[in-house]
């Protein structure tokens, strides 16, 4: 279909990684796989763990530091894939060094960080984006564009959650208050950030949260409102148990499910009519990524200062309602 553009076409650009964790690994198949991208060098903080990346994927460049990573005259963008808490400090490195960044979500621990970036990047006329790789992938493509083409109708609700069980580990990210664990930072923004691509950025909203030991958020639900549209819909996210980690959206005209909707999914519509239609995408490589590194290169080449389909001042927006939702629950950071 001509709307999902091949990630074999981009353009490809010279990567760095910051961070050797389960992410960056995916995104480095990806780029091995399904793209034309050059994974050029790869950045940590030990010498030991960047060159066991290097040798797993082919990368020639392995620096035991983040700064020697950041001043490689190798590297045209940055991907930033450490823990939540480092995010900023990482990005703002990069930045810095006259680099491109793409920055895995949640972007940043504070909408104040998040500004502080997007200032740095205007003031260094940079690339910045926050690394939300759902917004790319086929299935959501297909989905904004039925929605648009009104086959839904008026959109009147939705809801999308998504919960693993984790092991109660303080040294795990999940739930370490000072490395920006909990439940919203890593799973909540999925269903957040898949509502306000659909309805936009909410203008009100309800949090509850059930707190475990170590001060993080186990168990989100958040009713995300937006009374200019007579509409509301619920997010939920967890790292106490494994939930359908499903979405759906529903309009006057009928409804569409999205099982696994954060990663690459099947549409199942249901219409007013009693008739049902499903849609998949067959064409994924690795895991999907390849879209996001895609989408990036090509708005980097084209000049762009931010990708339009999850633009830095929605990312700002966003981080301000994590501020509200946190105020709401009682999480406060020790980072």
């Amino acid at each position: 279909m001509s709307h999902i553009p091949d990630p074999m076409t981009a353009p490809p650009l010279r990567w760095g990684f910051l961070g050797t964790g389960m992410i960056a690994r995916f995104l480095a198949e990806a780029a091995r796989d399904g793209t034309t991208q050059i994974l050029q060098a790869i950045g940590s903080r030990t010498q030991d763990k960047a060159d066991a990346f290097a040798q797993k994927y082919n990368v020639p460049q392995a620096f035991g530091s983040y700064e020697e990573l950041v001043a490689c005259p190798d590297v045209d963008v940055v991907y930033i894939a450490t823990p939540n808490s480092e995010h900023h400090a990482n990005t703002k490195l990069a930045l810095e060094a006259g680099k491109h960044v793409l920055v895995e979500k949640s972007f940043t621990l504070t909408q104040a960080q998040a500004i502080d970036l997007a200032e740095l990047a205007k003031q260094k006329n940079l690339f910045i984006t926050e690394a939300m790789w759902t917004r790319f992938l086929p299935h959501q493509i297909e989905l904004r564009r039925r929605i648009a083409n009104g086959d839904l109708g008026d959109l009147v609700a939705a809801a999308g959650d998504l919960g693993q069980r984790d092991p109660v580990d303080l040294t795990d990210r999940f739930y370490s208050n000072e490395l920006g664990g909990g439940s919203l930072y890593d799973r909540g923004v999925y269903p957040i950030l898949w509502i306000a691509d659909l309805f936009g950025i909410p203008q009100t909203v309800q949090a509850r949260a059930e707190m475990t030991f170590s001060g993080v958020d186990g168990h989100l639900s958040v009713i995300l409102g937006y009374p200019d549209k007579g509409v509301h819909a619920v997010a939920q996210s967890s790292i106490l148990a494994r939930t359908p980690a499903a979405g759906w959206v529903a309009g006057t005209k009928g409804y569409c499910e999205v099982p696994g909707f954060w990663a690459p999914a099947p549409l199942h519509f249901s219409f007013a009519d009693g008739s049902t239609e499903t849609w998949q995408w067959e064409g994924i490589a690795s895991r999907g990524y390849e879209y996001e590194m895609a989408a990036i290169a090509r708005a980097i080449t084209e000049g762009l200062l931010t990708h339009p389909l999850i633009p830095i001042e929605e990312t700002i927006a966003i981080q301000g309602l994590f501020d509200e939702i946190r105020a709401q629950i009682g999480l406060t950071w020790t980072t």
